[in-house]
């Protein structure tokens, strides 16, 4: 059959050739002319908490585009993973305004679009394990990621006042103070692991509560010097950090992952936390 082509090449074309090689050219173009479908993701923030001049200021959604093979080779990549960097890469990727920035987004934002890419990319159905809180037994579990809703706030809660520049401001039971709180950005949740894993190496004490706080913590009686935020924080009540933490985990928008949860072992009934493995993204692991 090559040689037949071959020797065709030395003969005047036809108006049969020539309707062929337009048929043959169209269909190339069609195939190349293919645009991945993208769709908009809905935002747990609404664009409230960002500052104006930010691309998501006031914006309720953000789009995304479909994921491909080339969002699974990030995903793949050992550099990446080693790094910790596949799944920053693959929001970087799938966005398509690109002057959004990965690390500014609210974490309650990503992780919305964590999981409408991973229901582009391997459909919404999360086949996982779940262990019992009450007797530890393993359960199989499929998740439906589609029936994932937002947690964000329609009112601000009484005694909670909201700053102009998007952050949460109230008082402190044990202490009496205004601590006023911002919501954490992806670069902040990377910080945190960075140094849990530093100090986890250099064999130093774990200080993942403090190291929180000492990023959430804006201000204290609108006093906003570092060393001394840091040096109340050291001191801070722990009637005070559990308030601190129920407040904002009232106020932060995010993905809630919560499901009602019965074991098929000792038939124990309970809400629990959807546990984001392995299988989230990599569903053959």
């Amino acid at each position: 059959m090559a040689r037949r082509r071959n020797s065709e090449r030395f003969t005047a074309p036809t108006p049969q050739d020539a309707s062929a090689d337009a048929a043959a050219q169209s269909q190339s173009h069609n195939i190349f002319s293919f645009v991945t479908p993208t769709e908009f993701v809905e935002l747990p923030s609404k664009g409230l908490f960002y500052p104006e001049d930010h691309p998501l200021a006031d914006a309720e959604t953000i789009e995304i585009r479909h994921m491909t093979a080339k969002e699974e080779d990030i995903l793949t990549s050992q550099a990446l993973l080693k790094k910790g960097l596949a799944v920053d890469r693959l929001i970087e990727s799938v966005i398509i305004d690109k002057n959004i920035k990965v690390d500014s987004l609210l974490i309650g934002d990503k992780n919305a679009l964590l999981v409408a890419s991973r229901i582009t990319g391997y459909g919404p159905h999360y086949d996982t394990t779940v262990k019992c809180p009450a007797c530890g037994e393993v359960n199989n579990k499929i998740f439906n990621l589609d029936d994932l809703s937002f947690t964000n706030i329609s009112e601000i809660p009484e005694g909670v006042t909201m700053t102009e520049g998007g952050n949460f401001a109230f008082t402190l039971p044990k202490s009496g103070v205004i601590v006023e709180v911002r919501l954490l950005t992806s670069r902040d949740e990377r910080t945190m692991t960075e140094t849990n894993q530093k100090k986890r190496k250099l064999n130093l004490p774990d200080t993942r509560s403090t190291d929180l706080l000492k990023l959430v913590i804006v201000s204290i009686n609108e006093h906003d010097n570092k060393e001394d935020l840091n040096r109340f924080i050291e001191q801070m009540p722990l009637q005070d950090v559990k308030h601190l933490r129920k407040t904002y985990e009232t106020v932060k928008p995010d993905v809630d992952v919560t499901y009602d949860f019965s074991c098929t072992h000792c038939s124990h009934d309970g809400e629990v936390m959807m546990p984001l493995t392995a299988q989230f993204f990599w569903p053959d692991a």
